[in-house]
């Protein structure tokens, strides 16, 4: 009977061990960095060492695939355009498709190769394409991080082949990641498993293993070099709902591969998003003082959703705030301000509201006497405090 009690006990224990066990810190990654992001909104929901320098191997060509394809969206070239391998582009080493000096293939099967086989050559043709040197696509590549506020990277190359001045931490690549993301083109390719380039005579099979360990994941860039170890950028969507992991460091590909699996999956066991207004919705008025009329409609022209942990969707709360630098007079469909999301006081998003009538400066005297009520009104309110 005694032992039986004594079971209890211990059970007792270990159950309520687990409620006062600490939340914050409790989660960690065995790695030497990572970040899991809102890729929608660019919210951070978990960051371990996020803003330490590391080398980023191969996922340094999210950078490289982001410039790409903003040329491709600026018409600057195609999908169909013909590529030629240099020299340079054929010596690179590493991982490669093992381009010769000369040989031609269209963009995007040289993208496809970056995307799924992490080819250094292919990404050196593409630069020399592109820029016309290797030194001008890299100084583009840093142009772009300054261009993104990014704080701790430097790129030395296009590939993330190891050097001294080669750099960048997982926060910086989820940001690079997330605006690569703004392409979703991007993943037709990184999503693809197995492909073969030469008119089916060379194969490409991803490096990244967790396509096939985990579902809902479509990308996005592996990398892995001595220094560096193990390191993958990478993205699942459930639901419609997606989320971006960096993993930074890791020991094997196998413990890149499962604590990107334990990243996502603490993103989607503590996180949903939720739909605060729909597209076309009509959410109030705004208050502009020295409008006429002072209180205009607004609208939101596109969804408006928002990520908070689970149980929280209850307490989200909504108000409109104007545009701090808004000029009178508005005309019908012109952004004013925005709606902003809140948790118990905390903001967790944004989305422009635009006007669906016009209004113009208010006259002095209109404008004088709201300045007084609000002068009185405010001297009441500090009278009864």
């Amino acid at each position: 009977m005694r032992s039986k009690s004594m079971a209890l006990v211990i059970a007792i224990c270990l159950v309520m061990q687990s409620f006062w066990a600490p939340i914050e810190g409790a989660f960690s990654i065995n790695a030497r960095a990572a970040v899991l992001m809102d890729p929608a909104t660019g919210k951070v929901l978990y960051a371990q060492n996020e803003n330490q320098r590391l080398p980023p191997a191969s996922v340094t060509k999210v950078m490289t695939m982001l410039l790409i394809l903003e040329a491709v969206h600026a018409k600057r070239v195609t999908w169909d355009e013909t590529i030629t391998a240099s020299a340079t582009a054929a010596g690179m080493g590493g991982s490669q498709i093992y381009l010769k000096e000369g040989e031609t293939m269209p963009l995007r099967d040289m993208f496809k190769a970056i995307a799924v086989v992490s080819a250094n050559d292919a990404s050196a043709a593409v630069a020399e394409h592109l820029y016309g040197s290797l030194e001008d696509f890299i100084d583009a590549m840093n142009e772009k991080a300054k261009t993104l506020g990014l704080k701790n990277t430097h790129f030395a190359n296009e590939t993330g082949l190891p050097d001294p001045s080669h750099y960048s931490s997982a926060y910086d690549l989820a940001v690079i990641s997330r605006h690569l993301l703004q392409y979703p083109e991007v993943l037709k390719f990184t999503s693809i498993w197995l492909d073969s380039l030469r008119s089916g005579k060379f194969i490409l099979r991803n490096t990244n293993e967790l396509l096939k360990a985990y579902r809902g994941a479509d990308g996005l860039k592996t990398g892995h070099t001595a220094e560096a170890k193990f390191c993958l950028s990478a993205t699942a969507v459930k639901g419609g709902f997606r989320l971006l992991s960096v993993i930074l460091g890791a020991d094997t590909d196998a413990v890149r591969v499962s604590q990107s699996k334990r990243l996502l999956d603490y993103g989607y066991r503590t996180f949903e998003r939720r739909l605060v207004q729909k597209a076309g919705s009509d959410v109030g008025l705004i208050t502009l003082p020295e409008a006429s009329p002072a209180k205009i409609p607004v609208r939101l022209r596109t969804d408006f959703a928002v990520v908070v942990e689970r149980g929280k969707e209850q307490l989200i709360t909504t108000r409109l705030v104007p545009d701090k630098k808004l000029r009178l007079p508005v005309t019908a469909g012109q952004r004013v301000g925005s709606l902003q999301a809140e948790v118990s006081g905390v903001s967790v998003g944004s989305a422009p509201v635009y006007t669906t009538k016009a209004a113009h400066r208010a006259n002095f005297l209109v404008r004088w006497w709201r300045m007084f009520a609000d002068w009185v009104s405010g001297f009441f309110r500090r009278g009864k405090r």
